[in-house]
């Protein structure tokens, strides 16, 4: 066990390396707090790595330079993920998963379900390697098998599962994992949501939900595990980052100086064009179905989206609320005022929200063992 200054925080920490034997082909690392909580959770940081293929020839190569760059290996740790390791004293398994400039492991949808990379443009010359992505949800699963071994030696905790924490694409980890492997999930707190998390549903009104929106498509699914699983979502008032937006023309204008510009949301997205109603304009095919704007979904899934849940991400967020809580599942859903998708101001109240949530979940996880 190492020690470190991590954000402003003394941490111990323990780096795992890569262990095709035991499972994975990807380091992690865990931040053990030294304000180790008495009764600690394990948390899973749905972590997302930036695009640094650019920098690298090879999957290996790309791997040895994330663990060598603060940004590349924590990037994506937010303060969500800091509250509940170093301010809350719970463990934090943080993995290094690499993506690729089109191919986004960290989404675990359906091309990693399947095993099946279909790699693009620059991503070509990675494919030798590709084998290292197979079958990833086992590989979390199996990272996550050996840090509850490595702690347990550590005489750290006695853990049987975790909790995911993840933002934007990484809640969409969170809420993919747990369809897969909810024998080993404990609960879920995930933010910036999208409306687009997945739902332990084949179909609704018509539409079918395959993998990662819903369950069709899946050999095996456990509802009375998934069932056993506390989640928290949450998402801002104003938030428009939008993962399963159906097709639409991108709107150009001129700015103050005269050039060219593209309409874009705060995440620098390209966004449609809004009519004097207030209503987003997208464009449908010959059969009025929508398509998908971005490849993270496909035309299908992104119909079912937007048909059933509806165009605006808070609609979607309101009308899957409703379908877990008729499903009888522990949910918490929330929408905070005044909050974008990349600005977070009242961290406060949601901080409060999920400590009193953490609490209720381990009040009634140890009732229900």
């Amino acid at each position: 066990m190492q020690k470190m200054n991590f954000r402003g925080y003394q941490v111990n920490y323990i780096d795992i390396d890569a262990n095709p034997k035991l499972g994975f082909y990807f380091p992690f690392q865990i931040l053990i707090p030294q304000n180790l909580n008495n009764e600690p959770e394990l948390i899973y940081a749905c972590n997302l790595p930036g695009d640094y293929s650019k920098n690298c020839e090879s999957i290996s190569d790309l791997i040895e330079f994330i663990k060598k760059s603060v940004d590349g290996k924590y990037g994506a740790i937010d303060k969500m993920m800091m509250h509940l390791c170093l301010e809350k004293g719970n463990p934090m398994i943080i993995p290094f998963v690499p993506r690729l400039t089109n191919f986004r492991p960290n989404f675990l949808g359906r091309d990693c379900l399947l095993n099946d990379f279909r790699l693009v443009g620059e991503d070509k010359h990675f494919a030798k390697e590709m084998y290292m992505y197979n079958n990833l949800d086992f590989q979390h699963k199996a990272m996550i098998d050996t840090a509850i071994n490595v702690l347990r030696e550590e005489q750290i905790g006695d853990f049987s599962k975790v909790v995911l924490c993840g933002y934007s694409e990484g809640s969409k980890f969170a809420s993919h994992f747990a369809l897969l492997h909810p024998e080993i999930v404990k609960a879920i707190v995930a933010g910036g949501t999208g409306g687009v998390m997945s739902m332990p549903i084949s179909s609704y009104d018509g539409y079918e939900f395959i993998y990662p929106t819903g369950i069709s498509g899946l050999k095996h699914f456990d509802f009375k595990e998934f069932s056993n699983i506390f989640f928290f979502y949450y998402m801002g008032d104003k938030d428009k980052s939008d993962s399963a937006i159906p097709y639409f023309l991108d709107y150009r204008y001129l700015d103050k100086d005269g050039n060219v510009q593209i309409l874009k949301d705060e995440c620098g997205n390209s966004t449609p064009l809004i009519d004097k109603d207030g209503n987003q304009v997208f464009t449908r095919d010959a059969n009025g179905n929508y398509r998908a704007k971005f490849n993270l979904f496909s035309d299908s899934e992104v119909n079912a989206i937007n048909k059933v849940l509806g165009t605006k991400i808070q609609d979607r967020f309101r009308k899957q609320e409703a379908i877990y809580k008729n499903l009888g599942l522990k949910a918490t859903f929330i929408i905070y005022e005044g909050n974008h998708h990349t600005v977070f101001n009242n961290c406060d109240k949601l901080f409060s929200d999920v400590d009193n949530f953490m609490l209720d979940c381990k009040k009634k996880h140890k009732i229900t063992l």
